[in-house]
């Protein structure tokens, strides 16, 4: 009896397999933890560049993140914007112009000079009047006139499409002494 027991528990062990003992947490240790993005924590400051390839007329929005400084507070919903912008994002804006277009010495920040039809190059186009701040504007906009085949811009910026168009109109006709029709705007901050 004893014989058939000892065989009935062995059967019984061989079928569910060896027992072995179980950690004392449930804790994974290889596993990271899912990651969930804090909807409410405010945005990063984004400056918005417009360049422009003068060869193909072609207007290329540039946003760049720029990171808070720790002691930074938000203001409805967003980082604050260092006053100063240091020169080398103004440079990386242009180079994602670069990389599209044919010949580099054609690519120049959108907000452009009087005279600019004449010498075209990017000296005289302004970088600070290229570009819009997250915290200063929602929106950036840009109006145009043709000189022959050449777009001469100036670049606004402002709180919703119509006013950052509207104010891009008006830098445009003040420093040209024209009219410029060809009009357009985007918002500062990339889509989430």
């Amino acid at each position: 009896m004893t014989a058939r027991l000892a065989l009935i528990v062995l059967c019984w062990l061989a079928v569910i397999g060896p027992v072995w003992p179980v950690p004392n947490t449930f804790d994974t240790p290889n596993a990271p933890p899912p990651v969930v993005e804090d909807t409410t924590k405010a945005a990063n400051c984004t400056v918005t560049y417009l360049v422009t390839d003068i060869t193909t007329n072609d207007t290329i929005a540039v946003r760049m993140q720029i990171s808070p400084d720790p002691n930074d507070m938000p203001a409805n919903g967003l980082m604050p914007c260092p006053r100063d912008i240091p020169p080398r994002i103004a440079s990386r804006a242009l180079d994602a112009c670069i990389v599209r277009a044919t010949d580099p010495k054609n690519c120049v920040f959108t907000d452009m000079a009087r005279g600019f039809e004449s010498r075209p190059i990017a000296d005289n186009t302004t970088e600070n009047g290229s570009r819009c701040t997250s915290d200063k504007a929602s929106d950036i906009g840009v109006a145009c006139w043709r000189s022959g085949e050449l777009q001469v811009c100036g670049v606004g910026c402002g709180d919703s499409p119509v006013t950052a168009t509207a104010a891009a109109v008006s830098r445009c006709e003040a420093k040209h002494q024209r009219q410029c029709p060809i009009t357009g705007s985007l918002p500062v901050l990339a889509p989430r």
